[in-house]
């Protein structure tokens, strides 16, 4: 369950039950490190001698075997404090190579994400730990890389942040995975890619089956944008793509920062809850975090987002001020029912299984103080607009009213539950009107099509 919660499997709960995706299971099991004794693993004639670089900091330096993938040691410490989080022992003198195993594990391309082992064939490389090597380990969600040990390689000739980068003219996901390119850093399973605009860093990110996580991370932009202020979650657009409908939104990470996933913040104090998560980022200098927390789990409700696992909320440390902020809000695709199958959705009670502190919701919405900041008012219509908007993606025939309803009851559930608090609670549910469908631009998804009825 804690693999699970981490975002190191990916997997699904139905009735009670998780379905694990078995693709996971092997990537899990393949990065997991190899038994011996370290003196056997540092006698290995394959290893080479890296440093661990954070901007132009070393951090630490390291022998890497990339035969086997294994990490052999992590021994030097050079600059503890600008180290990642979770390797280092809590008086800085220690990194275990096992954490940073882990570490670099999720500094690589899932063998869940579609397309990546027919990549691996044509590259003719083993796995993916050996993409990131292709540009040194270079990332647009941090600045962390690896220098070949006496090499005179400067950051500012090769980071991403500042420096164009490969981008290959055809529009598929995996064209630019192998070259120098911020691809082959890549973590999560739904196909993404970097892109260049205009001098903007993009993350372009596709859909599953109907298409419909890029619709609805724009629908959570809009409900962000009426209820937040703009440097609390990160915007997305939908543009066409590759011959389908994607999300693009700006880097959320500047040139000098990094963003430090929840789950290796509560690393610091090594236990795992939300009052434990918010001691973490006290100890850290974060202000405002349990504001934070309670912006990103009343908007989570509304959205009925499943996928907001230790990986996909967290802070922004700067690297060189060591200070420390919360991270926007991102990456709410799996959302809105997304994964019901149409016909279902008809008998769904619009309640879900919640993360990250507890998996049911109303336990989780106790956890909210500080409200002084929501006002509900302000997403009068948005069911309206958001049924409207997902209208246009032809794949959502006989879905969208149903997500109106949802929609529309989770924000008259939350009116009952702290509208009474302020005095301005009117909860009712208003029905949607009905339009007509579209014959020319809607149709049935095939894969629903061949479900017996309920």
């Amino acid at each position: 369950r804690q693999l699970i919660k981490s975002g190191i499997l990916a997997a699904e709960q139905v009735a009670g039950i998780w379905l694990i995706d078995e693709k996971s299971v092997e990537a899990r099991r393949e990065h997991n490190p190899g038994r011996g004794r370290p003196s056997a693993r540092l006698s290995q004639p394959n290893a080479s001698h890296y440093l661990l670089m954070n901007r132009d900091h070393a951090v630490l330096a390291f022998r890497f075997d990339a035969s086997t993938g294994e990490f052999l040691d992590a021994d030097e410490i050079i600059d503890a404090k600008r180290a990642p989080l979770s390797i280092m022992s809590p008086r800085g003198t220690k990194a275990s190579r096992v954490a940073l195993s882990y570490w670099w594990s999720h500094r690589t391309i899932p063998k869940a994400r579609h397309g990546i082992e027919a990549k691996l064939a044509e590259l003719g490389i083993a796995d993916t730990y050996d993409l990131p090597f292709k540009s040194m380990g270079l990332s647009l969600s941090d600045q962390y890389w690896i220098k070949p040990y006496g090499s005179k390689i400067r950051w500012s000739d090769i980071n991403y942040f500042e420096n164009d980068f490969a981008e290959a003219p055809v529009e598929e996901w995996m064209a630019d995975v192998g070259l120098d390119s911020p691809d082959n850093t890549s973590d999560g399973v739904l196909s993404k890619r970097w892109v260049c605009r205009n001098g903007e860093r993009c993350l372009l990110k596709g859909g599953t089956l109907l298409d419909q996580e890029p619709y609805n991370e724009v629908i959570a932009t809009e409900l962000f944008s009426r209820l937040l202020s703009e440097d609390d979650y990160v915007p997305y657009t939908l543009i066409e793509w590759g011959g389908a409908p994607v999300s693009s939104c700006p880097n959320f990470v500047g040139p000098t920062e990094e963003f430090i996933p929840a789950y290796y913040v509560n690393e610091v104090l090594h236990r795992d809850s939300y009052r434990h998560y918010v001691e973490c980022c006290a100890a850290l200098g974060v202000e405002g975090i349990e504001t934070a927390l309670g912006k990103m789990i009343l908007c989570d409700d509304i959205m009925a987002n499943t996928d907001r696992h230790w990986r996909n909320f967290g802070l922004i440390r700067d690297v060189e001020t060591l200070e420390y902020r919360t991270a926007p809000l991102f990456d709410t695709g799996s959302s809105l029912w997304c994964r019901v199958p149409t016909r279902e959705l008809a008998y769904t009670p619009f309640v879900v299984d919640m993360r990250p502190f507890y998996e049911d919701a109303d336990r989780q919405l106790r956890l909210v103080g500080d409200t002084s900041w929501l006002n509900l008012d302000k997403l009068a219509g948005f069911p309206e607009w958001a049924s409207d908007f997902l209208d246009e993606n032809p794949s959502m025939y006989g879905r969208t009213d149903f997500i109106y309803e949802g929609l529309q009851k989770r924000i008259d559930y939350l009116e009952l539950l702290f509208g009474q608090k302020q005095g301005t609670s009117k909860c009712h549910f208003i029905p949607r009107a009905r339009k007509a469908p579209t014959k020319t631009s809607r149709k049935e998804p095939e894969a629903f099509t061949s479900l017996p009825p309920r």
